[in-house]
């Protein structure tokens, strides 16, 4: 497995177990621990749900060498970088939120630096 796989299939893993299973198994511990809001612990599940299959889909593409995407995850984890400071800016979110900015920033990082050797 190459670095920019390896680096994608670990990024696939923290999807699923870390905020797939968090967020569909204890959405409302998850939620406060951020200090994020939330009404009905429902529509956070189905976040969970979505994680957790974009998670796979990272597996996928890093058993399967799919190269275009491991380009294309590093655009869009740097988009979600960007958003979740947007958000933050805005006051929608508390500061916890670069803890998930963070942990985006470094993944895509790492797939980049990776493709770039």
């Amino acid at each position: 497995m190459s670095k920019a796989e390896r680096s994608l299939f670990v990024f696939g893993l923290y999807l699923i177990l870390i905020v797939g299973a968090g967020f569909i198994l204890m959405p409302t511990f998850v939620l406060d621990l951020f200090n994020l809001s939330y009404g009905d612990d429902t529509w956070i599940r189905f976040v969970g749900l979505l994680a957790s299959i974009i998670g796979v889909y990272y597996l996928v593409a890093a058993r399967e060498k799919l190269e275009p995407m491991f380009i294309w995850t590093v655009y869009m984890r740097s988009y979600v970088v960007v958003f979740m400071l947007a958000m933050l800016i805005l006051g929608k979110v508390g500061i916890s939120v670069l803890f998930f900015a963070a942990i985006d920033a470094a993944g895509a990082g790492w797939t980049f630096l990776s493709l770039k050797k």
